[in-house]
């Protein structure tokens, strides 16, 4: 129950973040076109491509290693010193890529006005590599308030600052701007709850340590960050910056489904590892994790994929209906990696992060080579003149397959090696949410909806009948009805928090 607990309040953070972050998108979005959405968001692809180079897998190695017991001031400094000596490296890279494209080729980058945007995405993204050294030891040590409340207020703060953009005409240089304050502030807020974390000299026994945990899966870790980024990056290269603001602006809406991913990542991966470390048995930790997470999700997606062109027009513009089938794509890209995530922390948590690495590398490679066959209309350096030419719908498309690749070999692999067999109830609510879709598309087609209480309700009643169905079927239980309650209550939650923020650590 504490485990669940912890994660229903980074489900819920990020949720609220989510929300935040599209109340200040729908301003820009109205505002400043989605032009200018591409633009920024073609800049922070950019640079983030290059911050695979400040994680190589040392990051779930910290997360690891605390929650298996090791001192912590040697595992913080370890990990401090590992992410300064990588940040070193990455910033030294980039620059030697900005001046060999921009001076040696004398070429520019295209969809991006100014320099100094280039410089505050940069500036952000080495705070934000620093402020991952905190996260990742409360992480650990699986402390999720601390986690979630800098994230809140960080958000808050920066969405304000967006939306003060988008009204006073500030220009794409101040979405960079705002995104920076942001992250410096979230770092301030968790120092202050880092304060009296010990930091020891690393040594030796402790890095090995890290290393050989790392190691396994650095190669994970690069594509990881590549498939983060290259989906923009690909549309900002083969099409224009309206293309990349249009992806950008329904990814958004994705993430409200791709945050549960995060929350899971973050808690039950050192619960696994600690259950791990004293041989006890995580089967049914797993199992429970994928059927709670499929009863939230599973409805959410399928509600979003038939109501994605209202909920386009009623929470963004109506300039970004022609991205309606790549909200749906993205829609179902995220519920597969929200499921697929148990599975994954499954191995890395039972010491298996090679299995996790060699699968993640085959979706990643499958993703880049879709991705170069379906966003372009063609590429003449490599002779290829008739291709699909469907921009962030293939973007959008490519990704969907790669995690549903990814999803098989995990599940294969959890089987062959923890003896982790698929539910049949997976599927059951597979195929019940896909009947609940059929039947909401036929009232989609019937009925006009344009305002978003009209939107709320008719999803609402789409997710009724599908927990109806469960009921109906025994899937959804009066224990899993409880389960639920008692994870949300609210004065259990607040009292979580509470303790947690109010301990020193």
């Amino acid at each position: 129950m504490a485990t669940s607990r912890k994660i229903a309040l980074l489900f819920g953070a990020e949720n609220i973040n989510a929300i935040i972050g599209w109340i200040a998108l729908l301003f820009v979005a109205r505002k400043m076109g989605a032009e200018a959405i591409g633009e920024f968001s073609y800049a922070m692809s950019l640079v983030g491509a290059f911050t695979f180079l400040a994680f190589f897998g040392f990051r779930m190695a910290h997360v690891k290693r605390i929650s298996e017991g090791l001192d912590l001031g040697k595992c913080i400094g370890t990990f401090l010193s590992i992410r300064l000596f990588l940040i070193s490296i990455m910033l030294i890279a980039f620059a030697l890529s900005y001046w060999f494209w921009t001076s040696f080729l004398g070429k520019e980058f295209y969809d991006i006005t100014t320099p100094n945007l280039l410089i505050l995405v940069l500036l952000y993204y080495v705070v934000f590599l620093l402020t991952g050294v905190i996260k990742a030891t409360f992480s650990g040590l699986e402390q999720s308030a601390r986690v979630a409340i800098p994230n809140v207020i960080g958000t808050s703060i920066k969405s304000v600052l967006f939306i003060c953009t988008a009204f006073l005409g500030w220009g794409v240089i101040w979405l960079a701007t705002s995104q920076l304050i942001g992250i410096v502030i979230i770092c301030l807020i968790s120092l202050w709850y880092f304060r009296d974390y010990p930091i020891s000299k690393p040594d030796s026994e402790t890095f090995n340590s890290y290393k050989a945990f790392a190691l396994p899966v650095a190669a994970v870790s690069i594509f990881g960050v590549f498939k983060q980024y290259i989906d923009k990056i690909f549309i900002g290269i083969f099409w224009a910056a309206t293309d990349v603001g249009l992806y950008f602006g329904v990814q958004r809406i994705a993430l409200f489904i791709g945050t549960m991913a995060l929350a899971i990542e973050e808690m039950l991966l050192p619960t696994v590892s600690k259950m791990h470390s004293k041989s006890k048995d995580i089967q049914s930790s797993i199992y429970d994790a994928e059927r709670y997470v499929a009863m939230v999700c599973i409805p959410i997606v399928a509600m979003t994929v038939v109501w994605s062109s209202e909920i386009i027009v009623v929470f963004i513009s109506r300039e970004f209906l022609p991205a309606v089938r790549i909200l749906q794509f993205l829609a179902l890209a995220a519920l597969v990696k929200v499921v697929n995530r148990p599975w994954s922390v499954a191995l890395r948590g039972s010491d298996r992060p090679d299995l996790t690495s060699i699968i993640n590398i085959f979706s990643s490679v499958i993703n880049i080579l879709l991705m170069l066959i379906l966003v372009p209309k063609q590429i003449p350096q490599l002779g290829l003149n008739d291709l699909p030419g469907m921009g962030g719908e293939g973007a959008a498309l490519a990704l969907l397959i790669s995690e549903i690749v990814l999803g098989v070999s995990l599940r294969v692999l959890c089987y062959s090696s923890l003896n982790l067999k698929p539910q049949f109830q997976f599927f059951m609510q597979l195929l019940f949410a896909l009947i609940i879709g059929l039947i909401m598309w036929q009232i989609q087609g019937a009925v006009n909806v344009e305002r978003w209480y009209e939107l709320f309700l008719f999803s609402a009643l789409g997710g009724f009948l599908y927990i109806f169905l469960l009921a109906a079927v025994g899937i959804f239980s009066r224990d899993d009805f409880n389960f639920f309650w008692n994870v949300m209550n609210p004065k259990a939650m607040t009292s979580y928090v509470g303790d947690e923020l109010t301990r020193k650590k």
